[in-house]
């Protein structure tokens, strides 16, 4: 497939592309700064843009058969203090650009990561959890919010992957996916494990229009 990657350079971003090409598929890495990009193959090519100017959005995603959203707002490690915009409701607008170029331009499959402790699995947090994540992470999380909101209203065929703790370790044997799944603060997910199921799910039409949780 020809795959288009918005959030290319982030933890989970690297793991899609690495991931996709392993597939073989032909991947886009929509980046800001294509020098973060390590991947290299004659199947990856890189669309310099910001997914805040709609421009750069609209001119990226034409050609492609889905798109995978790993956007995020605060990048870790002290290298990447710079490039932190935790004022900027990068995930929300940034998706909605993404959306109405994909509906104009008839791109129809979308994968989009938020977080657990957004829309309905907040019912299913135990011990506080949901309620200690949105205290700690307020903005983020409404951002989230809205960015769901986007994708839900879209008319495409969406799947969104709501994962718990991300960590950099090595993928789980098994991971649990589902709509309703209990979860606390010590739940966690591998990032290679989360770009592994939303490859995974690309041609999987028991996850259209679904909303689920990832936990390792």
């Amino acid at each position: 497939m020809r795959l288009i990657i918005f959030g290319a350079t982030g933890a989970t971003g690297r793991q899609l592309v690495t991931q996709a090409l392993e597939l073989n598929h032909e991947v886009t890495a929509f980046v800001r700064d294509a020098s973060r990009l390590t991947a290299r193959s004659v199947r990856l090519r890189a669309t310099i843009g910001d997914v805040m100017d709609s421009a750069s959005v609209e001119s990226a995603v034409p050609g492609h058969d889905a798109v995978l959203v790993a956007l995020g707002t605060m990048p870790e490690g002290r290298e990447a203090r710079g490039r932190r915009r935790p004022a900027e409701p990068v995930c929300s607008v940034g998706t909605r650009q993404i959306v109405a170029s994909m509906v104009r331009h008839s791109v129809n499959r979308l994968i989009v990561e938020t977080s657990l402790a957004v829309g309905s699995s907040r019912e299913d947090s135990r011990f506080g959890a949901a309620t200690f994540v949105r205290w700690i992470l307020r903005d983020v999380m409404n951002d989230k919010e809205r960015q769901e909101a986007t994708v839900r209203d879209s008319g495409l065929d969406w799947t969104i992957i709501r994962p718990a703790r991300l960590t950099d370790g090595r993928p789980a044997m098994q991971v649990r996916a589902g709509e309703s799944l209990a979860w606390s603060m010590l739940s966690t997910v591998s990032r290679a494990d989360v770009a592994a199921y939303m490859l995974g799910a690309l041609g999987d039409t028991s996850t259209y229009r679904k909303s689920i949780s990832l936990i390792g």
